[in-house]
């Protein structure tokens, strides 16, 4: 009996362990596949590695790049075409498969989706247009593939050995709030540090010095002008571009990518903070810019006109939006200006008008007595050479002009002077202000003339500041002066052509190489008197009383 246990009881030792074996076994087998199954799930997903172009689209595509595209990029994509020199930023050079805009984590190549969206929507504010409506989608498809496949030399979209494509998680979105913005703040101030590049208004004021994998010169973003940037796909106020951008950086620049710093919501807050800097206009679809306002409305004042620009009678009013393009007709010509925008508010009381522009400037710019005395002999810089973006200036004065028709009233509309300086038959009335601090009144009779001084001390700018990257200038004048033949004068409720300059300094701008408006109008808005707001109180108590001693007649006459 005593071996039958003592069996039995080594049998039930070794089914024991085996059992205990065997569930150990089941245990350790399912943490493993648990572990493996959490970690494919918290892994980013991939996409698809894309298929070889079809010999068809490629030769489609290269005879679509060698009509529309070579001009810039170069018949080897490498961004040198013979208009590249002239263009700042460069074109994109594909060989090394580094392209900026992109859905992919940072230093991946972007979806074919990304390039696109790209040749669909061009890139604001370079020379790249948008094709949508030049070239038909197949086109722009098939052109894409020409790229991918024989401009791109140093990587290759379909192998995937050395390539992936992981599209950014954009998460749950964080709606714009007045806290969120107050937390994307933050970030960029500190955690972010996006104030080091972009500067504290965020004008793209923070680092001059940077350039770019190819080592041209490049500006950080002025995050004030949202239909500029880059990768905006027509949709200037979506912070989804902006978090799409912080997510992924920008390949071949120093903006990285900070989806490893902070976290989605941080990224959020950020863009929602961007958004909320750009200020909130109708964009033109064409120009993909703010729908420029051609009537300056001078609002009438009450007692003198305020020289402070942050006084509520400014700031009650709307600025307009005044779009500034480089003057390519003359020589010198500026073909890429730096200040491609100006904000303009107008007020006028019974003696004096006043005007006050504002634009976005990255330096102050204060020519030495040597620059100006190259500004009087300064000629354009011939094509040959150094391309735009290495090019340096001597540095002379930021300043800003308004011009108008000396004798405006005698025009027969639509006829005005000469945008630049006026011509022989129609002279203009220049006001003009440089960083240096002086203010002329200058007459122009011609493009090729010289501008003459009149005047003294009847134009006067009470504000100058230039702050964080933008300038602020009040210009103030009497309504009328003495000098009619050569001064122009202001009446109320006439449309008055005026044109507004800006010089950027450090741009090279001086003389004809500026940046300049088209003709817009000024019209001073007649002031609303009192008597208009009274009577029709009056009438209206007059309206209610009548009808209630009607009604009160009405309702005695049945009581008898």
């Amino acid at each position: 009996m005593k071996g039958i246990l003592k069996g039995s009881s080594k049998r039930g030792l070794v089914i024991g362990l085996t059992l205990f074996a065997l569930i150990g076994a089941v245990l350790v087998s399912t943490v493993v596949i648990t572990t493996a199954q959490e970690e494919k799930a918290a892994a980013p997903a991939t996409a698809a590695i894309p298929p070889k172009a079809t010999p068809e689209d490629l030769e489609a595509g290269k005879a679509v790049y060698f009509r529309k595209c070579v001009w810039c990029h170069g018949p080897e994509g490498a961004g040198d075409g013979p208009g590249a020199d002239r263009l700042w930023p460069r074109p994109r050079n594909f060989n090394q498969g580094t392209f900026k805009i992109r859905h992919t984590a940072s230093g991946e190549l972007p979806l074919l989706d990304d390039l696109f969206q790209t040749v669909t929507h061009g890139l604001p504010g370079s020379a790249m247009p948008a094709w949508d409506g030049i070239l038909s989608e197949k086109q722009r498809r098939q052109v894409v593939e020409f790229v991918r496949t024989e401009l791109v030399k140093d990587r290759d979209f379909t192998d995937a050995e050395t390539e992936t494509y992981t599209p950014i998680n954009f998460g749950k979105q964080v709606p714009s709030s007045e806290e969120s913005i107050a937390r994307g703040k933050e970030v960029f101030m500190n955690k972010g540090k996006c104030v080091e590049c972009h500067g504290p208004e965020a004008r793209g004021d923070g680092n001059a010095t940077q350039k770019d994998e190819w080592d041209f010169p490049i500006r950080p973003a002025d995050l004030h002008k949202c239909w500029n940037f880059r990768g905006n796909r027509g949709d200037p106020y979506n912070p989804a571009n902006i978090f799409r951008e912080v997510s992924t950086g920008l390949n071949g620049t120093p903006m990285p990518s900070f989806a490893d710093v902070l976290s989605e919501e941080q990224r959020w807050d950020v863009a929602n903070f961007v958004i909320s800097l750009c200020p909130k206009k109708q964009i033109d679809p064409l120009t993909m810019k703010p729908n420029n306002d051609f009537v300056v409305r001078s609002k009438f004042a009450e007692g003198d006109l305020p020289t402070d620009p942050d006084d509520p009678k400014w700031q009650e009013m709307a600025p307009n939006y005044v779009g500034l393009g480089g003057q390519i007709t003359h020589k010198p010509r500026n073909f890429v200006r730096l200040v491609d925008d100006a904000w303009v508010r107008s007020l006028y009381n019974d003696k004096e008008i006043a005007y006050l522009i504002e634009w976005d400037d990255r330096n102050k710019s204060v020519a030495t007595p040597e620059a100006l005395a190259m500004a009087a002999t300064f000629e354009e810089t011939p094509p040959e050479g150094k391309p735009i973006a290495e090019r340096e200036y001597p540095v002379f004065n930021d300043a800003a002009a308004i011009q108008f028709p000396t004798k405006w009233e005698t025009l027969n509309a639509p006829e005005k002077p000469r945008f630049m300086f006026g011509d022989a038959k129609n002279g203009v009335d220049i006001w003009k202000w440089s960083a240096d601090g002086s203010v002329k009144m200058l007459n122009g009779s011609g493009w090729d003339q010289e501008l003459v001084p009149h005047g003294s001390g009847e134009v006067t700018t009470p504000y100058v500041q230039h702050k964080d990257g933008q300038w602020r200038v009040i210009f103030k004048r009497p309504l009328v002066t003495d000098d009619k033949e050569k001064a122009v004068q202001f009446t109320t409720g006439q449309y008055i052509p005026t044109l507004f300059f800006v010089w950027d300094g450090h741009n090279g701008d001086t003389g004809r190489k500026t940046s300049l408006s088209s003709w817009y109008y000024t019209i001073l808005m007649p002031p609303i008197p009192t008597k208009a707001y009274v009577y029709p109180l009056f009438a209206a108590a007059f309206v209610i009383g009548l009808q209630f001693w009607v009604t009160s007649k009405v309702k005695n006459g049945k009581k008898k």
